[in-house]
């Protein structure tokens, strides 16, 4: 299997290694493969992701095809998407959370024109929607998706009918009505010269796997210089503190800011064949 590396903008020979970031990037032999921020692909409004907080859509995050090696659960699903709502210190929304988890509504709340919503978004739920939830509470969502999905016509989030009373903008968490970022470009090319392309991440050698930053030689410490802040698939994981545990060969580190993630600075790893999900600051 090869790994391979991330690169943000509209020309492959003016790529970022954030979007809107002036850190160029060399992709040797780039092609596009979605793109993050805006729009989620065409899986139709009322299945967008919300979060079981406030009920909000969450943002899309990015959107990805897979190299053939990388999708793990069906050739025939060749992109992902990821979603976030950043919604752990939100003020809770009465009713989402039993609304999403497929309760139906009540009188009262069926004739809430949120709440129906909500409602119409759990009955409408992706088949291959998987949810993730982190250590601090925020909710995210993975959904695999087809070709014809991938090569659809990308939607916008459903119509903002929010409800009264959501606070400001802190407690309210990142939602795709008020957050979205601009829709860039995503670009991936071949990652060379990484030790660890094909090996599960491990501690203290297991497998053969070489930690980042735990050599002293020095091209070692040169390479993992010019990876660093680099999102990617397979190949060394930069994690900020501890490795999950987990992860295979198979992992999508993604780093903050990448259309518009918050992870505090710091980056994740969502592991496209155990489903393992992380993030660290």
């Amino acid at each position: 299997m090869k790994a391979y590396d991330l690169g943000f903008g509209e020309s492959a020979d003016a790529l970022s290694v954030q979007p809107g970031k002036s850190i160029g990037i060399d992709l040797p032999g780039a092609r596009v493969a979605g793109w993050c921020g805006g729009r989620a692909p065409g899986i139709g409004p009322a299945s967008w992701p919300r979060s079981p907080v406030t009920g909000l859509p969450m943002i899309h995050v990015i959107t990805l095809e897979l190299p053939e090696d990388y999708r793990r659960k069906g050739e025939d699903l060749v992109a992902v998407s990821f979603f976030q709502a950043d919604d752990h210190v939100a003020d809770d929304i009465e009713g989402v959370e039993e609304l999403l988890a497929g309760t139906a509504p009540t009188p009262e709340q069926a004739a809430d024109p949120f709440l129906a919503a909500v409602a119409a978004t759990a009955a409408a739920r992706h088949p291959r929607q998987q949810d993730l939830e982190d250590l601090i509470g925020g909710a995210h969502a993975l959904i695999r998706l087809t070709a014809e999905e991938f090569a659809a016509p990308r939607i916008d989030p459903p119509a903002d009918i929010r409800p009264d009373g959501l606070g400001d903008r802190y407690s309210r968490g990142q939602n795709a009505w008020d957050d979205s970022a601009p829709e860039t470009t995503v670009w991936i090319g071949e990652r060379t010269g990484d030790p660890n392309t094909g090996i599960a991440p491990a501690e203290d050698g297991e497998g053969g796997y070489v930690e980042a930053w735990s050599s002293d030689d020095k091209d070692l410490e040169a390479f993992w210089s010019s990876v660093e802040g680099v999102s990617h698939l397979g190949g060394t994981v930069m994690a900020c503190q501890a490795l999950p545990e987990g992860l295979t060969p198979y992992v999508f580190e993604l780093e903050d800011g990448v259309g518009g993630v918050n992870f505090g600075g710091g980056n994740a790893q969502i592991d496209l064949e155990s489903g393992v999900f992380d993030w660290a600051q």
